[in-house]
C-alpha cells in the first residue's frame, strides 16, 4: 500500500453531446488518510439538438449507468448511495454502478448535480481511474424532430418513427458509452475526444431515409405492423418510447418492455398488456376500458384520470403508482400489489373497496 496517494491526470476526456450528458471528475488528495485520494462528480443532463438527414431532431437521456472502475486501487467508499438520483446496482473493491430514472411523467433527466463520488485507496504509483456514463435504448428520448416528415402523420407512425429514430442515434452515436472520463498517475497528453470516432455509414443514412418515407406513405397505422416495418422488435425496442394519443384498441403486447413509455392520451380499450413491464409509465388520461393488465410491472406509473373501467389488474404489481382520480368502475385489483399506490376521486369506488385497500398498503392522500 503506499503512503501517499499518486497524483491523477485527466488522460481522457470524452463529451461529444456536452448539453445531454457532460461528464467530469476531480480529484483530491484526503486530508485525512495517506495513500487515499477523494473523486468529486460534476454531472449534468439536458437535451441537445443534432442534424440528421435533412432535418433536425432534439434528443435527451431519462436514464442510464454511471460507472466507475479502477485498476491498480481499490474503492474504499462509495459516496452516492444516500442520494435519491442514484440507486447502487453493483459493487466491489474495483468497480460501482450507480442507476438513475428519471421520475414518471418526465421525458428527460435535466438536472447539474455536484457531489463527492468515491473514496479511492491506491495499492501502487501506477493508479487509474475511468468513470463513464452508459444508457440502454430506453434510456433516450427524441423530444423533437423538425424536416423529417410532414406534420400531418399518423399518432401510431410518429411513435415508431421516433423509436426508429432512437435506436438509430443510440447504435451509431451513443453507445457503448455516451461519455467517459480517464484519471492516471502517468503524465500524458490529454486525449479530448469532442465528436464520435465512428463514422455513419453512408448506407445507414439512406436505409433510414428510406424507412421513414415508408411508413409516411404505406396505408396502415397499425401499430403492430408498422413496427414489423420499421424493424423493431416490440419486446424490447418500444421501451421508453412517446406512444402520446397513439390508437392502440385490441393490441396484444402482453409480455413487453414498455418501461418509461408516454401512453398520456392514449386508446388502450381491451389491449392486453399482460405481464409487460410497465414500471415508470404514464397513462394520465388513457382509455384503459376493459385493458388486461393481470401480472404487469405497473411500479410507479402514472394513471391519473384514466379509466380502468372493466379493466383486469390481477396480480399487477402497483406499488407506489398513482391512480388519482381514475376510473375504476367494475375493475379487478384482485392479488395485485398496492403498497403505496394513491388514490383518490375514484369513480367505481365503495366503502368496502376503500377499506380492502387501505388494509393492504393503499394510500388515499387527501385523507
Amino acid at each position: 500500500m503506499s503512503e501517499s496517494a499518486p497524483s491523477l491526470h485527466l488522460h481522457t476526456a470524452y463529451n461529444p453531446y456536452p448539453k445531454c450528458v457532460f461528464l467530469q471528475v476531480t480529484p483530491k488528495s484526503s486530508a485525512t488518510s495517506q495513500g487515499e485520494f477523494l473523486l468529486d462528480l460534476n454531472l449534468r443532463f439536458n437535451e441537445q439538438e443534432k442534424a440528421l438527414l435533412n432535418g433536425q431532431i432534439k434528443f435527451g437521456i431519462k436514464g442510464g449507468n454511471l460507472n466507475l472502475t479502477v485498476q491498480q486501487g481499490k474503492i474504499i467508499e462509495p459516496q452516492l448511495n444516500g442520494n435519491t438520483l442514484f440507486k447502487l446496482i453493483e459493487s466491489d473493491d474495483n468497480s460501482v454502478v450507480w442507476h438513475l430514472i428519471s421520475p414518471t411523467g418526465q421525458s428527460t433527466l435535466k438536472i447539474d448535480h455536484s457531489s463527492p463520488l468515491a473514496t479511492i485507496q491506491s495499492s501502487n504509483e501506477s493508479v487509474e481511474v475511468t468513470v463513464s456514463y452508459t444508457v440502454s435504448l430506453s434510456d433516450i428520448s427524441i423530444t423533437d424532430v423538425t424536416g423529417l416528415w410532414r406534420h400531418d402523420i399518423h399518432p401510431n407512425k410518429h411513435s415508431i418513427l421516433e423509436r426508429k429514430l432512437a435506436q438509430f442515434l443510440w447504435k451509431e452515436r451513443l453507445s457503448p458509452e455516451i461519455s467517459r472520463i480517464q484519471l492516471t498517475s502517468q503524465v500524458s497528453d490529454v486525449k479530448k475526444i469532442e465528436s464520435p470516432t465512428t463514422n455513419v455509414e453512408p448506407q445507414h443514412l439512406a436505409d433510414l431515409h428510406q424507412l421513414i418515407d415508408n411508413i409516411y406513405d404505406v396505408k396502415t397505422s397499425h401499430l403492430l405492423e408498422l413496427i414489423k416495418i420499421a424493424k423493431l422488435d416490440y419486446q424490447t425496442d418500444l421501451a421508453g418510447g412517446n406512444f402520446l394519443g397513439t390508437e392502440l384498441s385490441s393490441i396484444e403486447l402482453s409480455g413487453a418492455n414498455l418501461t418509461h413509455s408516454n401512453f398520456r392520451g392514449a386508446n388502450l380499450t381491451d389491449a392486453d398488456l399482460s405481464e409487460a413491464i410497465l414500471s415508470y409509465t404514464r397513462f394520465s388520461g388513457a382509455d384503459l376500458s376493459g385493458a388486461y393488465l393481470g401480472n404487469a410491472n405497473l411500479q410507479q406509473a402514472d394513471f391519473y384520470r384514466s379509466s380502468l373501467a372493466l379493466a383486469n389488474l390481477i396480480g399487477a404489481d402497483l406499488r407506489g403508482a398513482n391512480l388519482q382520480e381514475a376510473n375504476l368502475s367494475q375493475s379487478n385489483l384482485s392479488g395485485a400489489l398496492i403498497e403505496g399506490c394513491q388514490f383518490g376521486n375514484n369513480e367505481g369506488m365503495t366503502p368496502e373497496i376503500k377499506t380492502n385497500l387501505l388494509e393492504r398498503g393503499a394510500i388515499f392522500p387527501e385523507e
